[in-house]
Order: structure tokens, then C-alpha cells, then sequence
């Protein structure tokens, strides 16, 4: 759990801001609810709040109230507007999309960073980081009851909902009795649990299920590394007129895999880059220190990483090959 006295501290600084800044990376139920209950919060309390994710919301998290307004062009940020920037469930500068703004940011900005991931490097000013957290929204709950805000319905569903993502709906190894404790009283407070629910792993569409069948036909295992692979490139989302956010929630579906120790999903990006999701069960495994070492990070369980090129397929199998 995070310290009452750092959490009294983060109150006060919010409460002599004006102009925040409410950052976090993309695609992700835990950093988009987390930005829309502080921007719900803190508009509440009459601050100017602008919440900047580095993508446009994906599809199956627009439910959720105040996406609308969420910023993804890095071009409409100037660090100089602000006074206060809380960038919240980003282990590094670089997963926000402002890390060259945030290296030339203004001495008088105070940069709070907010998070839970392993890998966290404490960037911020004021570095407030629970590691053993299920979710960084279970961290902005225990912020927000602490200082005393009113969370109404909607700011309960926006935590919620990342809750329910980073724990895999209590199903994986990050659920602790915490963000157990956190949820019931979300759900209390009027939390739409089953729209959110329906979001983080039902509501499927035929062109996500096709999608993932793709996923599924190229799994390919490496028994001598205990590790499952698949990749999905640009020209398959094309063929099926799909969006990349239709992939979330494979790599957790394929990490009930039994009999192996970690399993990878490989996705191209548009702009030539290829993403990596990796994901375990294993108490012995520490998928975070395989991010890292291609630049990446996040949980001992589960972790990601991007790297430059894109997905080619040889006669050796696919391959990462830089153009």
C-alpha cells in the first residue's frame, strides 16, 4: 500500500494546481480509467484538467465517461500550460508519447509519477510507486477515498474497469485481497460492473474472432525455451479490416496455455515498429526482465516491449527484420 503521508502529499500539490496535465500509455483498460477518474475528479474539485493518451481510445474502452475528451496528437501539449503533470500507470517517459516534451519541460512543472509496474524507473518528481498494486486504479482508489472526493458512478466504473483488466477479472496473479476490497466497494458505490465486464472479455465481433483465429493458426512453440509465440502484421489487420485494439486480450488468453513457461504475442505497428506482449504464470519465470532487455518492462507476468522493423516471414519461421 501506498503511504498516507505520500498520498496527503499528492493531495495538497493537486490542491495548489490550476493547469494538470493527466497522462498515460495507450491501449490499456488500467491507464485509460485511471486518466478519466482524476479528470473526472479534479474537474470536479473546478481544475483545469487535460487528459493525453498517445492513441485514440481503443473501441472497447469508449464506454467508459470523459473518453471523448482525451487528447492523442502530442502536437496540442505544451508542458509550459501546466503546473502540475500526473503521469499515471507509465513505467517510463517514452510509453506516454511526451517523452521528448517531458525531457524539455519547464524547471517549474512538477511531474508526479504514478504507478505500480515492476519496472517502474522513477522519473518523476515525486515518485509514488506500489509494485505489490493489481492496478494503478486500485492506487488512484485508495488516492481518492484518502483525500476525502466524492467517487460517484462513474469515476467507480472508470476504476473498475481497470481493475478488472490489469487482474484479468481476479483471474491472475496480480488479484490480492486489496484490489478485492476495492472493488466490492466500487460496486457499492454504483460501478457498472457488467458493462464493464462485457467490454474487458465479452462482446466479441465475428472480425475480432477472425482475428484471433489468425493469431491462433500461426502458434508456434519452442520447447527448449518453454515459450509460445504468434505475430499478427499490418497486412493481416487490413485482410480483415480490423483495428489493432482487437488484439487486446490475447496474450492473456493464451497465457492459460498449460505446459509452458511464458507465451509472446508479436504485433506489427504502422509505423514500423513491432510490438511485444509477454506473459506468464510461473513463479519462476520473470517476463519484465525479458522486456528490458529490448527496452521494455512492466510486471514479473506480464511485460511488453517495442522494437524497430517488421514482422517477415522465412523459411526459418518469422522474424523481426529492420527495413
Amino acid at each position: 500500500m501506498v503511504s498516507q503521508n505520500e498520498l496527503i502529499k499528492l493531495t495538497r500539490l493537486v490542491g495548489g494546481a490550476n493547469r494538470i496535465l493527466v497522462g498515460s500509455h495507450a491501449n490499456c483498460g488500467d491507464a485509460t480509467g485511471s486518466v478519466t477518474a482524476i479528470t473526472l475528479v479534479l474537474g470536479a474539485q473546478g481544475k483545469e484538467v487535460t487528459p493525453f493518451l498517445p492513441e485514440p481510445v481503443a473501441a472497447s474502452l469508449k464506454f467508459l465517461p470523459g473518453t471523448e475528451h482525451i487528447i492523442s496528437d502530442p502536437a496540442e501539449i505544451n508542458f509550459k500550460n501546466y503546473d502540475l503533470y500526473l503521469s499515471v500507470d507509465a513505467a517510463e517517459p517514452k510509453l506516454t508519447g511526451l517523452a521528448d516534451k517531458f525531457n524539455e519541460r519547464p524547471s517549474s512543472l512538477i511531474t508526479v509519477n504514478f504507478d505500480h509496474h515492476h519496472t517502474n524507473t522513477g522519473y518523476g518528481d515525486i515518485n509514488i510507486v506500489d509494485r505489490q498494486a493489481a492496478a494503478t486504479c486500485a492506487m488512484v482508489y485508495e488516492w481518492l477515498t484518502s483525500a476525502g472526493w466524492p467517487i460517484d458512478r462513474q469515476v467507480a466504473t472508470c476504476l473498475l474497469t481497470g481493475i478488472l483488466t490489469d487482474t484479468g477479472t481476479f483471474s491472475n496473479p496480480a488479484t490480492n485481497d486489496t484490489a478485492l476490497k476495492a472493488a466490492a466497494d466500487l460496486l457499492a458505490r454504483g460501478a457498472n460492473a457488467s458493462r464493464a465486464l462485457r467490454q474487458v472479455i465479452g462482446n466479441r465481433t465475428l472480425t475480432e474472432l477472425k482475428l484471433w483465429g489468425r493469431a491462433f493458426e500461426r502458434l508456434h512453440d519452442y520447447p527448449d525455451l518453454g515459450l509460445v509465440v504468434t505475430v499478427i502484421t499490418q497486412k493481416d489487420l487490413a485482410e480483415f479490416d480490423a483495428s489493432e485494439d482487437m488484439l487486446e486480450g490475447v496474450a492473456n488468453f493464451l497465457n492459460d496455455l498449460e505446459g509452458y513457461r511464458a507465451i509472446m504475442v508479436l504485433k506489427e505497428k504502422p509505423e514500423g515498429t513491432v510490438k511485444g506482449s509477454l506473459r506468464t504464470t510461473r513463479d519462476d519465470v520473470d517476463v519484465a526482465a525479458v522486456a528490458k532487455l529490448f527496452g521494455g518492462g512492466g510486471h514479473k507476468k506480464a511485460a511488453g516491449f517495442s522494437v524497430p522493423g517488421k514482422l517477415v516471414e522465412t523459411e526459418q519461421g518469422w522474424k523481426i527484420v529492420n527495413p
